[in-house]
Parts: C-alpha cells; structure tokens; sequence
C-alpha cells in the first residue's frame, strides 16, 4: 500500500548533496547499551497486555499520548496486522516467549475463525485486547457513529493488504522456529496460498496490493508495491527453508522478477512500485520501506547497499533521521529504526549510532516509541482507493510498529531471515528476569 517518490533533478540532487548530513560517524555504543534499550521497549510492549496470561492477544496499535487525549475512534481498539506481527518478532528477540505467543496464537485464531472468510487470509486489522472470538469469529474494529446511528468499520483494516498479510505469515514462521508448533508453521501456509492465489497478477510478475473494503466483495487492488512484494519472497524463501516439498522457490521467484523490474541502476535506488492496471514503475512516489528492506530481506540486493543509502539518505534523510518520503518535513521513527538495523547489517554501526540517539530521546512514559517526532508527518498515501490524496498521516502517538522496529534494530534481528539470519542471537536472553 506504501507508494510515495517525487522526482528531483540533478541540480537539486547536488544542492541536497552540499547542504544535507545525514548520517556522521559517532562512536559505537556497546552492546550492552543497545540491549538495554531494547528490553525497556519490550518491558513496554508487554506492559501493554492484559487479560489471562494464557489468552490469545492483539496488541493496540497506536496509544493516547501520555495519557491525554483520546485516539481517533477509527484507533481506539484497532492493532494492525503489521505492528503485531513486528511485536511478536521483538518479543521473541528479548526472549519474552510468553507474550510473544499469545500474539502467534491470536494470529491462528484470526485465520481459523474469521466471520466471512475461510480461505486463509488476514485482515489488516482486529479488535485489539484478549482475543475471545464468538459466534462471528474473531472481533474487528470499529466504533459506533452517533451522527450516523450505525456501527463503523474502516474499509481498509477490514481488507487484506498483500504485504500486511504476508507479514503475518513472517511472524508466525519466526514462533514455529521457536516453539515447533506445527499450527504455526500450518498457518503460514495457507496465508502464503492466499496469496498466491489470490494476488497473484496473471499477466506480468508480481502480486497486487489486495483487496479493500468489506466482504462479501471487496476492491481488488491492482497496483504492485515493492515492499509487498519483497514481503511476499521473504516469506516464501523462508517457508522454503522449512517445508522442502513446497512450491514456495518458484512462488517466490514471480515477486523476485517484479522487485528486480523495480530496480533503476541509473539512481540507484527502488520504485516504490508499479502504477494501477500495469506493470510501468511509479515514478511519482517514494517510500523508505521500499528502499531499506531489499538490502536485508533479498540476498541479490546486498550488494546494492552503498549505492541504495546514499540515494536514500539525500532523499529521505533529515537531521538526526528518517522521513517517509521526499518531502522531509520530520522524523519518521519506524524507518529510522529501519534505517539503524540496515546500516549494522551491512557493517556500518558507527553510521546506525545518531539514529539509536534519536529513538532513545522519543522513549514514552510507558516505553514505547513515538511515530514520529514531529505533531503529524506526511507521507503522500491514500487511506483507500476513493480518499483524498495523501491523506494517510503519522502523528505523535506511542507507537507499536516503531517501538518493535527499535527492539529489532537494537538486537541486530533480521526480520526476513529469522535464526538463520541472526548469528548474534543466543539462547540466552539479553533481557534477564527482574
């Protein structure tokens, strides 16, 4: 769904160039340091959960900032697909096996138990809490409109976005790996089915967006997105590693042609994705995520590192960070902590050290992070398919999605590879009891 790239020429490319630093090389923290970050965030995360302590759960989202005042409705009880699926990933990182597995668990129950589907898709979107589906399935959001007399669903966390689906299945591969439960490794196969049945464009490489809006027939989506895609192949080599009489290689190659067409050698650097109804790029958008995921998710791409962060630092960098998109007017700090991860991956932690500066100073009370630094951020995306352009905004609220990123970058943990991607990782938590 993440689509955003302006065009700039060469000459404000080499103004950019003069004027922007981005990234200076400060003095690596010890590991120590970083881990400890990183189990204040999870202490955060799990302070979040209540209920049995047994008992499936779905993370909310976004929280009210310190406590004052009250999330958009469309918010109050919404936790997305995505932020858990990075959550459960972060808990595992600290070890905080527990609370990890009431997210896989609800995770299952989301697939098994949905009200109108039952052909292994996620929504975008549950009902955040104790998960305790009843007689229609697992709860979604939503809130009662007075103005309208009626209840309220959002068309998009009720839909199925290829990327956030996919991501369901990477979280669920990580919790078989660590439990060897086989309803995990069950259920991220027929995600990875949906997809390919479903998504799949018939004509060229790749996978659509998805769907949108409530069942019985959503919006078919027919644009391509790079991270979607690279979300799609990651999940299928990773699916390939654990399931040998699979076809997840060859279904996976379809999403690795469309990420190499996505590639332009002359900038070095992504399209964010393909235009609706074709496979043309998109040159008008640029999106963070679609530049920095390729370098640590796609081995083909690893290579491209150096050339891939100078382009992304001129055209996303801002002082001390990361924006979403081109335009630079903040601080997006869930690609900060992208950017933090990708930089130590590919051996450059002194670059990584300003951004951890940074996410440090926008820890909450609760031990969370913001989503941004700034009061809102621009990122140039629509909501859905008939909303206003760019109408898709971060504001500073306390944020799961960027509070898991913080912990994955602060752990070194590759969320695309799991443990055969994470040497530094031991049995051992770096987080001990309290």
């Amino acid at each position: 769904m993440k689509h955003l790239r302006s065009t700039m020429n060469k000459g404000r490319l080499l103004l950019l160039a003069a004027t922007v630093i981005v990234l200076p090389a400060f003095p690596v923290l010890a590991d120590s340091e970083h881990q400890e970050l990183a189990c204040t965030l999870c202490d955060g995360l799990a302070a979040q959960m209540g209920g049995d302590p047994g008992q499936p759960f779905v993370l909310r989202s976004f929280e009210p900032a310190n406590g004052g005042s009250a999330l958009h409705p469309a918010l109050e009880n919404t936790g997305f697909t995505y932020d858990n699926a990075l959550a459960l990933m972060a808990l595992y990182g600290c070890k905080r096996k527990a609370e990890a597995r009431r997210i896989a668990d609800a995770l299952v129950l989301a697939v098994e138990t949905d009200r109108h589907y039952h052909d292994g898709r996620l929504r975008n979107a549950y009902r955040s809490g104790p998960v305790m589906p009843g007689k229609e399935g697992m709860l979604l959001p939503g809130y009662w409109s007075a103005a309208s007399n009626s209840w309220i669903e959002d068309g998009y966390q009720v839909g199925s976005a290829t990327g956030s689906t996919a991501w369901g299945a990477l979280a669920l591969l990580m919790a078989y790996e660590e439990t060897e439960q086989p309803a995990y490794l069950d259920t991220a196969r027929k995600i990875m089915d949906w997809i390919h049945r479903s998504t799949v464009d018939p004509q060229n490489p790749g996978y659509f967006g998805g769907f949108f809006g409530h069942e019985p027939a959503p919006e078919r989506l027919t644009w391509k997105s790079t991270e979607h895609n690279l979300d799609v192949y990651a999940a299928d080599s990773w699916l390939a590693r654990l399931d040998a009489g699979g076809d997840w290689t060859h279904r996976g190659d379809t999403a690795l042609k469309f990420l190499h067409a996505m590639w332009n050698d002359d900038e070095g650097r992504f399209y964010i994705g393909s235009v609706p109804g074709s496979n043309a790029p998109n040159v008008e958008m640029a999106g963070l995520d679609a530049e920095l995921w390729p370098l640590i998710a796609v081995p083909d791409f690893k290579t491209k590192a150096g050339q891939v962060m100078e382009w992304t630092e001129l055209n996303h960098g801002v002082d001390g960070g990361f924006d979403f998109n081109s335009d630079r007017d903040g601080i997006w700090l869930e690609g900060t902590a992208q950017a933090a991860l990708v930089l130590r991956l590919a051996g450059h932690p002194e670059k990584a050290e300003p951004l951890f500066k940074t996410i440090a100073a926008q820890v909450t009370p609760g031990s969370l992070i913001y989503a941004t630094v700034n009061e809102q951020l621009s990122t140039g995306l629509q909501v859905g398919p008939n909303s206003s352009p760019g109408d898709f905004k971060y504001y500073r609220l306390p944020h799961v999605g960027a509070t898991a990123w913080a912990v994955l970058a602060a752990l070194d943990l590759n969320p695309f590879f799991g443990r055969a991607g994470q040497a530094l990782i031991s049995k051992d938590s770096p987080c001990p009891p309290k």
